[in-house]
């Protein structure tokens, strides 16, 4: 099929200030897939966390078009990839756009390759119309899964499962999630849920107390009206075995590291907006045996188990959908907090 010669795209420019809005443009220039690349026409893409982070300068952003949680179908082809074998296919774009695959990291977790390349950080990310990838990067995705839904399992989804992964719990533990009614916390209680852990559910709220609680969360607290670490205390005895912080603030991750109990874990997954030191001290990492562990994607192999979940009917994203021309708005909810699960953009056809 003919592609025009420029897209629609939610742009920001690296000479207005951090505070300046999403200038949605329609004569960004398309891109052009080379070697071993496809183009993909977006349908739908998610809006993290992270992408706020970006755009307000949190981060390091080296592109002018955030996102990384994209959806949609394969219109064109660079050399040395079958056109037959690829056309027409729906696939995602995650936040791990590439890896070398060659390094001593790769050998060991791709997922940290130190040469890797990130959609919306350092290469074009998934608020546009077109997007190239490497095809060997790309995730297919199943034809029983709307794209819409889809999304959010690109990193909200991934991410999660990745973390619970890395805590290493059991069924019958405890996982405490802070941040729980958000993006990606309301998808980490539904996969923890399904593999028998008692989720505790840390965010504030009535509706996103239903939603946790509808989800599969054991318990709700709400960060304003209890002290949480008493209260995880009070229903676990010793603490939990596992804490995933998604929130982004210091007291958060306080808090995190003090309701672990003894050979817990915590999983940092919160970004925070300014840096601060993590409020762990040599003796309780020596007394209490705990390990602090990071967490940003998860595997190909760990997609497919989640794609395979979400097809199986065991996770499901809350979304909401926008169009893409709202972006600035959604922004501001995000970094106010008012967002309940995942916000979807649709991308203009």
């Amino acid at each position: 099929m003919a592609t025009p010669q420029t897209q629609t795209a939610a742009v920001i420019t690296p000479t207005t200030p951090a505070s300046s809005k999403v200038e949605v443009r329609s004569n960004h220039p398309l891109p052009i897939p080379g070697k071993g690349e496809i183009l993909v026409k977006l349908e739908f893409s998610g809006v993290c966390h992270s992408d706020l982070h970006s755009i307000r300068g949190d981060t390091p952003m080296l592109t002018d078009v955030a996102g990384h949680e994209g959806v949609g179908k394969v219109i064109g082809v660079g050399p040395e990839i079958d056109e037959k074998q690829w056309i027409g296919t729906r696939v995602g774009i995650r936040w791990l756009y590439s890896s070398c695959r060659q390094c001593e990291i790769c050998e060991i977790n791709h997922t940290a390759c130190p040469y890797q390349k990130n959609a919306g950080a350092n290469v074009p990310g998934t608020f546009q119309q077109y997007i190239v990838s490497p095809a060997r990067h790309v995730t297919k995705i199943p034809e029983q899964l709307s794209p819409d839904s889809a999304a959010p399992l690109l990193c909200a989804g991934i991410a999660m499962y990745s973390s619970i992964m890395k805590t290493k719990t059991r069924s019958g533990n405890y996982l405490a999630i802070l941040g729980a009614g958000g993006g990606l916390g309301h998808m980490g209680i539904q996969i923890a849920a399904k593999k028998g852990l008692k989720v505790i559910a840390i965010d504030s709220g009535k509706k996103k107390k239903q939603l946790c609680l509808s989800l599969g969360a054991t318990e709700f607290l709400d960060f304003r009206e209890v002290d949480i670490v008493q209260a995880v205390k009070s229903i676990t005895n010793f603490g939990v075995h596992a804490v995933i912080c998604t929130a982004n603030g210091e007291r958060a991750y306080e808090q995190s590291m003090q309701m672990l109990r003894p050979l817990g874990t915590l999983v940092c997954v919160g970004i925070p907006n300014k840096p601060f030191k993590l409020p762990a001290t040599p003796l309780d990492m020596i007394v209490k045996g705990l390990t602090i562990v990071g967490n940003s994607a998860g595997t190909a192999e760990e997609m497919d188990e989640v794609l395979a979940m979400a097809v199986a009917g065991d996770v499901k994203a809350h979304i909401d959908v926008f169009g893409l021309e709202e972006i600035n708005d959604v922004l501001d909810r995000l970094e106010r907090s008012e967002i309940d699960g995942r916000v979807v953009l649709k991308i203009p056809e």
